[in-house]
């Protein structure tokens, strides 16, 4: 029989051997976890680092990839400080030729600008599609670039008419107004005012106002610091190019680039697309005699349309008399779609109006503010014949005059960031990469919660 003194020290080897064993099973978990996550960091290192190469990476976990099935994983990199570097997509897209491709995509962290594309290094040669030469002059286009991103050309052409007396015919005298129907991601809306004396354009206003009515219209807070882009103050800028078009009186002669910068303004940096857009449209309201005054009526008609109440009743005038509302949730109102359902052009806000108020007819055409290749002089869509087996192009002719940038991959031209031109010869190649890209943007809009431009 034990004594007491002979118990206590069972208990305390018993105890002892316990707290041993579990130290031990701990300790060979640990070891374990740790050789498994060290396994798991190689494989990533090895497969990732070509197209972002970071001290680890972890895999994303959202539901948002439900919507994608073509997205195998997302993964953020780390540095060896464990701040963020970027994202890594892993995809499998499919070609114009229906071949799947595995390909990755690198984003910067912050920016999201392309930083890496590159095929897996387990890609096997018949999985191939995109031969290295082709891929590095695709990446000479892409890496860099803004995501979402679509397909431009830019006109080269010399324009052979530079007198002083060029004008745009057919416009009516008096002030035509033309805003934008959606706020960008600093809550500005763009407008253009234009006044037309003797068929001649005399005057010219870019600015934009807040949807959030503390703060100062654009050109106020560049001046104050309170804005701030590339170059000159935004201000001045807007001054430059506004002159500009007084002198050229035609907005293509400003030679937008396919980026939407222009190198032959003085002083010019900023992306100048929503004043060439804008400028077009109060052209073509001219030419309609649709002047600033049924513009803003135009504007109350789509509100009340989609509330029942005009910009008075619902708070969305401001002390300049400019209706601060975004369309950004009812893009519907505003946007042409192919049979389809893919979004082809804008209307501008005469011809929603004429269409809300039943007096627009099938066949009836009218210049739509989309920076298409054209120059955004399409008809209403209904009459026009898209190609659906490829949104950004149109049907027949050479591939250069195909190319059209109302819609790539589902995605309005109002959210493209980019504008490149296919690498000649590699058209297909090109087109998988950006819908990789374009498809990397659709879930990160959804994942992050973006406000869309």
């Amino acid at each position: 029989m034990m004594t007491h003194s002979q118990l206590r020290q069972f208990i305390m080897e018993a105890v002892l051997l316990l707290v041993l064993g579990a130290a031990i099973v701990i300790g060979g978990n640990l070891m374990s976890s740790k050789n498994a996550t060290r396994r798991i960091q190689n494989e990533y290192h090895y497969r990732f680092s070509g197209v972002l190469d970071c001290a680890s990476y972890e895999k994303v976990k959202s539901k948002a990839l439900n919507d994608f099935p073509e997205i195998d994983g997302v993964y953020i990199g780390y540095d060896t400080m464990g701040i963020p570097k970027g994202y890594v997509v892993d995809l499998m897209v499919q070609m114009p030729n229906e071949q799947n491709m595995a390909i990755l995509v690198s984003l910067d962290y912050e920016s999201t600008r392309v930083t890496g594309i590159a095929l897996p290094p387990d890609t096997d040669e018949d999985s191939r599609y995109i031969s290295e030469d082709a891929m590095e002059l695709i990446k000479e286009k892409v890496i860099g670039r803004q995501i979402p991103i679509t397909f431009a050309t830019e006109d080269h052409s010399e324009d052979d008419d530079k007198s002083e007396n060029y004008t745009v015919e057919g416009l009516n005298d008096g002030v035509y107004y033309a805003q934008r129907l959606f706020d960008d991601r600093n809550r500005y809306i763009d407008y253009v005012e234009m006044e037309i004396e003797n068929g001649v354009i005399k005057k010219v206003k870019w600015d934009a106002f807040s949807t959030d009515k503390t703060n100062q219209d654009r050109s106020e807070a560049s001046l104050k610091g309170a804005y701030v882009t590339s170059g000159l103050d935004w201000a001045t800028q807007s001054y430059n190019l506004c002159h500009a078009l007084l002198e050229c009186q035609e907005p293509d002669r400003l030679a937008m680039k396919s980026n939407g910068t222009t190198d032959i303004v003085d002083g010019v940096t900023c992306d100048i697309r929503p004043f060439v857009e804008l400028a077009k449209e109060c052209i073509g309201n001219s030419k309609a005699g649709y002047g600033k005054e049924a513009y803003m009526r135009g504007l109350d008609a789509m509100l009340v349309h989609l509330f029942e109440k005009d910009a008075e009743e619902l708070g969305y005038l401001n002390e300049d008399g400019h209706i601060v509302f975004s369309f950004e949730k009812n893009p519907e109102i505003y946007t042409i779609y192919n049979d389809d359902e893919v979004a082809v052009g804008y209307m501008p806000v005469r011809q929603i109006e004429a269409v809300i108020n039943g007096t627009w007819h099938e066949g009836d055409q009218d210049p739509v503010s989309t920076p298409a290749s054209d120059g955004g002089n399409r008809g209403n869509g209904s009459n026009l014949d898209y190609d659906s087996t490829e949104d950004g192009l149109t049907p027949g002719g050479a591939l250069e005059n195909q190319i059209i940038t109302d819609s790539m991959d589902d995605l309005p031209m109002s959210e493209m960031a980019s504008f490149i031109e296919p690498v000649p010869d590699y058209y297909d190649e090109t087109r998988t990469v950006i819908k990789a890209c374009n498809t990397c943007y659709k879930f990160l809009k959804e994942y992050l919660n973006w406000k869309v431009t």
